[in-house]
């Protein structure tokens, strides 16, 4: 049987000669879906703040879609891999550091960009609860970070994404078969986000709530050192749904250690502050 290694000489000439013109050259991109936690605003300064996650989104400065809102994201260049490219353009289109970056789906609709056939690839961001201060791209004229809504209603999925006075929405079809490892949608209508991304956020939401139940993927959204409490309104803001504490607690006592320090904030009772623990093998990268 024939080496890889002992055809490349032979394979010089064929390249050379091989005429690819018959083959439709598709652009590719990185777009990425980034989540981070907020504290809900409260006016009780002895009531707990519940998390509430949001999602960064771009208003477009240029066509296509000039002034909608959409991910950041954008082109791979010469040299770079799709990984290196939604790397660079987290940095360039936001000025945010993260602590996860995964890609998570790939998207091949020859009609999703009206430029050209585009396929794009959605990646997922988590920012640690640091809210840094967002710098948009070039090509974008604001940033801004929305709540984020995407429950089953009637039979549709809606997608509802809110900032103050701008609310996105998005009405989707679920189409999952039997055979899918991951449930799948199609659009029934969307007219207030940029090319297809209500499809790669609504993915992006539901793979989230796979992972959060799964790995290690909720201390991506924490500082190091945390409540249990805080912990638990992680899950339940991205599971969209309330746990009850002593399963939850149980459930993650092997996840956490007791830094030994409390809480100081006035007016609530001090609360244990813990932090992951580091698994066999060290920090997890789920």
């Amino acid at each position: 049987m024939k080496k890889k290694v002992e055809t490349l000489r032979e394979n010089e000439e064929y390249v050379k000669a091989y005429d690819d013109s018959k083959f439709e050259k598709p652009s590719v991109t990185a777009d990425i879906v980034i989540f981070e936690m907020f504290d809900s605003e409260e006016n009780n300064y002895r009531k707990i703040s519940e998390k509430k996650l949001k999602v960064l989104l771009i208003q477009r400065g240029m066509e296509p879609f000039k002034d909608c809102y959409a991910l950041p994201g954008g082109f791979v260049r010469p040299g770079e891999n799709i990984c290196e490219a939604a790397e660079r353009e987290l940095q360039e289109e936001t000025n945010l550091s993260c602590n996860f970056l995964e890609q998570f789906g790939t998207y091949s609709d020859p009609d999703r960009d009206p430029r050209r056939w585009v396929i794009t690839n959605g990646f997922m961001a988590l920012i640690s609860s640091n809210h840094e201060k967002i710098k948009a791209g070039d090509d974008a004229s604001a940033a801004k970070w929305f709540d984020v809504s995407f429950k089953e209603v009637d039979g549709e999925w809606l997608l509802r994404l809110t900032h103050e006075e701008d609310v996105i929405c998005a009405r989707l079809k679920e189409t999952t078969s039997q055979w899918d490892i991951k449930r799948k949608f199609k659009t029934i209508e969307s007219d207030d986000i940029a090319f297809d991304h209500q499809l790669i956020i609504a993915d992006a939401i539901m793979q989230l709530r796979k992972w959060i139940t799964e790995t290690h993927i909720a201390f991506r959204l924490l500082p190091e050192k945390f409540t249990l409490r805080e912990l638990q309104q992680i899950h339940e803001s991205v599971l969209d749904t309330k746990l009850l504490v002593p399963a939850f607690r149980r459930k993650v006592a092997l996840l956490v250690e007791d830094t030994g320090e409390m809480t100081g904030d006035a007016g609530h009772r001090p609360a244990v502050l813990y932090k992951e623990k580091l698994q066999s093998g060290g920090r997890e990268n789920e």
